[in-house]
């Protein structure tokens, strides 16, 4: 009896330090569609397909800053959060309603990556997004 007790506080245990570590070691949630995580020194997901005139919103779940910055100029977090959005730091871009199915847009973090050539990821911290 008493190793049962034993058995099952130990469970107990372990499953309340899986919780706690993935807290605290920039565990991924699932997030809501059309949300970008920053976490790691990445982009997840690192590419996203939304329609034109939809919104892609970013999160900050890491401890370091980082910024969304389109390689191509189109949008940049950097115009609210010059240096960099901090954790908890939101950035949103509407995609334009007019944007042709078929187009990229590719980004990085400037903090933790290079920007492309606009027709290819960069390299370090990149994501992009497609219109569908």
């Amino acid at each position: 009896m008493f190793g049962r007790s034993i058995a099952a506080v130990f469970a107990v245990m372990c499953v309340a330090l899986l919780v706690v570590g993935c807290s605290l070691y920039g565990g991924i949630t699932p997030a809501p569609e059309g949300t970008v995580q920053m976490s790691g020194a990445a982009f997840v997901p690192q590419s996203l397909t939304r329609a034109a005139g939809q919104t892609v919103h970013w999160i900050n779940n890491d401890n370091a800053a980082h910024t969304v910055t389109s390689d191509t100029g189109v949008f940049n977090s950097d115009t609210g959060s010059p240096s960099g959005l901090g954790h908890g730091d939101t950035f949103d871009f509407q995609i334009p309603a007019d944007a042709a199915s078929g187009t990229t847009y590719y980004y990085h973090c400037r903090i933790h990556g290079v920007a492309g050539n606009g027709s290819a990821y960069g390299t370090g911290m990149a994501g992009r997004i497609v219109v569908q």
